[in-house]
């Protein structure tokens, strides 16, 4: 996790983290954490399926954030999947795809992580869902930062 921090700060960007976090889709999510620049634009963790999935991803409520996302993957000449895993600097391929859809007002890219409720209280299920949540903060945040320029 200190990872996490070093690259929220290393990139000078102003993320946030929101406390409750912000709800950023229908019923049957249990937010764990949202970070970004404000509180329409953020990335985060959410416990789906009574804890049998983790899903991570980046929600925008405007449809310009989720227009300028989908430029930078086009410039990219991928799918979003392929360009997070250019960001995060992957050695392999993501072994969960990035969705995009849109949920209650909120466009997202997000992967779901489908796993036991046990394999998330491990050091490997909580390094794999950081992991994720980093790849988000160092793929997404960086377009979000351009966008202020």
């Amino acid at each position: 996790m200190s990872e996490l921090i070093q690259l929220l700060t290393s990139q000078k960007i102003a993320a946030s983290f929101f406390d409750p976090p912000v709800r950023v889709s229908g019923a049957g999510e249990q937010l764990i954490v949202t970070a970004g620049p404000d509180e329409k634009r953020v990335i985060y963790v959410a416990l789906r399926h009574g804890g049998k999935t983790v899903r991570v991803g980046f929600a925008a409520k405007d449809r310009w954030t989720n227009e300028e996302i989908e430029e930078a993957v086009e410039s990219n000449g991928g799918t979003m999947t392929e360009f997070l895993e250019d960001e995060m600097e992957a050695d392999d391929e993501l072994e969960f795809p990035v969705q995009h859809f849109h949920d209650t007002g909120w466009f997202h890219f997000a992967c779901d992580i489908p796993k036991s409720p046990e394999f998330f209280n491990t050091r490997e299920g909580r390094d794999l869902v950081a992991y994720y949540f980093g790849g988000y903060c160092k793929a997404i945040l960086p377009i979000l930062n351009r966008e202020k320029d």
